[in-house]
């Protein structure tokens, strides 16, 4: 998956392609070979989290919610102390769990919903972390003359030709502002796995 990372003191993000079971650890070593950084000398930071170094094997990056399209900060501390692991404190309301706080804060993206199920075109602002199953509500709430949809609720979304699963992200789904995400009547069924 493909993950942007910004440094201090570069002007450019730039992205690197990194495994889903690819440690801190591993990460390091990646952006030393590609940019000549000493792994030693690096600190990654995601989320106003810094990473863990995983020294005893503690999972891969997919533990610390990095997925496709994340950003990464790398700081550089060439002979100083090195970050530590810790929670940058944040305001936050406490009733707030950490998935709603991550939805909350990402980017609003501004898709155009299609419908196959009658004439039907509208613009729709999303979270980008957001569960797709929210459009679905946001369309219930729009149902009729404003946006036509099957009486039963057996619908499905497509986005750039791949079935979208409601309970991921639009961010997972890859979904970008001005990007069409279509409605088709009808339910998707997936083979069993043998």
């Amino acid at each position: 998956m493909d993950v942007s990372f910004v440094c201090s003191g570069e002007a450019e993000p730039f992205e690197m392609e990194v495994g889903f079971f690819d440690t801190v650890q591993d990460i390091k070593e990646k952006l030393q070979s590609r940019r000549g950084w000493p792994a030693a000398s690096i600190s990654l930071l995601h989320n106003g989290d810094v990473l863990a170094d995983d020294v005893y094997g503690g999972g891969g990056i997919e533990r610390h919610g990095i997925v496709e399209g994340s950003v990464i900060h790398v700081a550089l501390v060439p002979d100083g102390p090195r970050l530590q692991p810790q929670r940058v404190k944040r305001s936050r309301p406490a009733s707030k769990s950490r998935g709603e706080e991550g939805a909350a804060r990402a980017p609003l993206l501004r898709v155009t919903v299609v419908s196959r199920c009658g004439a039907g075109r509208m613009e729709v602002a999303v979270a980008a972390r957001a569960a797709v199953s929210a459009l679905r509500a946001e369309l219930e709430r729009a149902r009729g003359a404003r946006f036509p949809l099957p009486g039963d609720g057996a619908y499905f979304f497509i986005h750039r030709q791949s079935v979208m699963d409601e309970a991921r992200s639009f961010e997972w789904h890859g979904v970008a502002t001005g990007d069409e995400v279509v409605v088709f009547d009808g339910s998707v069924t997936r083979a069993p796995a043998y």
